[in-house]
């Protein structure tokens, strides 16, 4: 599995918005800005078929309606959005809202498919999706992907809780939410990553959604199964 890491950052830094890119051909959440952020990495969003959402605060889906817009001038018109029931709802307002006058015309023209199952496949990946506590954000999703050979969990935003010790527990990588110093009802911090990276030693921990002074504190901190990833890094994990 080829994991790059399309943005690290919270909201209130210069990195790009939390979002990954698994073999090229599926996406973990679609941030403001996502197609922007793909196209300088050298990446055709048009390309990607698959895409996933943790959960749908707008720094994890608000690039959907550009997405749908670049899919309809494009040959590959295929789209396997995998979320929650109420994601599609979500979807077709602030599609409404942005492009009033082009929704019709674009779902006619892609080949747009809503998938709600907890358990699923794509390509050779066995994927199940596990609940997250994001405080009042409910529900808010963590998933699993899993072959033959490996299982990589991404927990999308989450405080700690059981689900995260238990995708610690089965993984050989998890990427997290670690946003803060300290963490709160709502997101990880290096306090809570500590304690995980201790317990679980055979997951290594790729940090995610990190504030500015999070990330410069981890830097300086020596965790053997740690990784503090910069925007555009991909991981290659076997």
């Amino acid at each position: 599995m080829k994991v790059r890491v399309v943005g690290s950052g919270s909201m209130w830094t210069a990195y790009n918005s939390a979002s990954y890119l698994i073999d090229d051909s599926i996406i973990i959440d679609f941030p403001n800005g996502m197609c922007k952020y793909l196209f300088r990495q050298g990446i055709d969003p048009r390309a990607i078929n698959n895409v996933i959402i943790t959960h749908f605060h707008g720094d994890h889906y608000f690039d959907i309606p550009f997405y749908y817009l670049l899919k309809s001038r494009s040959d590959n018109k295929a789209i396997n959005l995998y979320c929650g029931k109420e994601g599609k709802r979500k979807i077709n307002k602030l599609f409404a809202l942005a492009f009033p006058n082009s929704v019709k015309r674009v779902k006619e023209s892609i080949d747009l498919k809503y998938h709600f199952n907890k358990k699923f496949k794509i390509d050779n990946y066995e994927i199940s999706r596990v609940l997250m506590d994001h405080g009042r954000m409910k529900p808010a999703y963590g998933y699993i992907l899993a072959d033959d050979k490996i299982k990589v969990g991404f927990t999308g935003d989450t405080t700690l809780c059981d689900n995260v010790k238990y995708l610690a527990s089965m993984c050989d990588y998890l990427f997290c939410d670690c946003m803060f110093i300290e963490g709160t009802s709502k997101h990880m911090g290096i306090d809570m990553l500590k304690k995980l990276s201790s317990k679980y030693k055979n997951c290594t921990f790729v940090v995610s959604h990190l504030e500015d002074d999070t990330r410069y504190k981890l830097n300086k901190l020596d965790y053997n199964n740690v990784i503090v990833p910069e925007d555009g890094v991909t991981i290659t994990i076997m």
